[in-house]
């Protein structure tokens, strides 16, 4: 099911790319007033693949806008090659995911001098954006660690911490808020911390890695829904899914998401993290028509449990 939806997703993203591949005079008619450039790190992950699928369905509401989507599969050359390459279209507006290693920097810098940029999910070093977009990253930890504490954790609790991509600013503000909240109670050495790439399948190797070497677990809090989704599997596959409490982030609908986890039991809470994709798009449409926004706008997350 994965592969499907993931494949799903990336035809839709090629036939936006392939609709968007000239400029706005060569090959647009009149039918909008609008043309808004999108410049993703990475769709494979779960966030963005909801970035892209949420902006797509508000732009079909909205006949004044047309989106054209890029994206740099893991790569800031790529990315800066995809941001040129948008600008050379005519983008009216640029909304960007940058990697957070800075290396966008000096082009965003070029690109906000001349036309509004709405940054979402991780900042930058410089001022070079309209409008950030992003979560309360440390409070998604904190959330996190304080619920395994009032909720789940007993004395000798085992607990496996599966984060993002390694030196992803998001993961360490994760893990930041998560150690606040659980270390004067939790032992460190009770503690395992692994990268799953954001992925499930990367998730499920890494979770199988622990059981190998552990035999339980007893708690994991993975970074997000998918990866804990993952961590599932493989307890299931080594017949450990019994007794282990499991803790994800995103919370989006969707078969296989976060809040239908959470409504089957197979999670027991998720962190909902805000929708990027609504409001970057009301954030875009705002700037695009003259209003001012906000420089910096950080979205609270929300605790969702299945006793709710």
């Amino acid at each position: 099911m994965r592969r499907v939806r993931r494949k799903a997703a990336m035809i839709v993203l090629c036939c936006l790319l392939l609709a968007g591949c000239g400029r706005k005079s060569d090959i647009y008619t009149d039918s909008y007033q609008y043309l808004i450039g999108v410049s993703l790190t990475n769709v494979m992950e779960p966030w963005l693949n909801n970035l892209v699928q949420v902006l797509s369905e508000r732009q079909k509401e909205d006949t004044d806008v047309n989106i054209i989507f890029r994206d740099a599969a893991g790569s800031p050359e790529k990315q800066i090659q995809d941001i040129e390459a948008l600008m050379a279209s005519g983008i009216d507006l640029l909304i960007v995911s940058p990697d957070g290693s800075g290396d966008l920097d000096g082009e965003l810098e070029e690109v906000s001098e001349k036309i509004p940029v709405v940054m979402a999910g991780v900042g930058s070093k410089t001022d070079c954006y309209t409008s950030l977009i992003q979560a309360d990253d440390e409070k998604i930890g904190r959330l996190a660690g304080e619920y395994i504490l009032e909720n789940l954790y007993e004395e000798g609790d085992r607990i496996m911490v599966i984060e993002g991509v390694e030196g992803s600013p998001i993961s360490e503000k994760r893990r930041k808020g998560f150690l606040d909240a659980i270390q004067a109670r939790i032992p460190q050495e009770k503690i395992v911390y692994d990268y799953g790439d954001w992925l499930r399948d990367q998730a499920e190797l890494r979770m199988k890695d622990y059981l190998v070497s552990h035999d339980q677990a007893d708690i994991v809090f993975a970074f997000n829904d998918e990866m804990a989704y993952g961590a599932f599997l493989a307890c299931q596959q080594y017949r450990a899914a019994d007794g282990v409490h499991l803790i994800g982030v995103d919370g989006f609908e969707g078969e296989s998401a976060g809040l239908n986890l959470v409504e089957r039991g197979i999670l027991d809470a998720t962190i909902q993290s805000p929708d990027f994709g609504s409001m970057a798009y009301d954030v875009a449409l705002a700037l695009l028509h003259g209003k001012e926004t906000a420089h910096n706008i950080t979205i609270e997350p929300q605790l969702i449990t299945g006793n709710e």
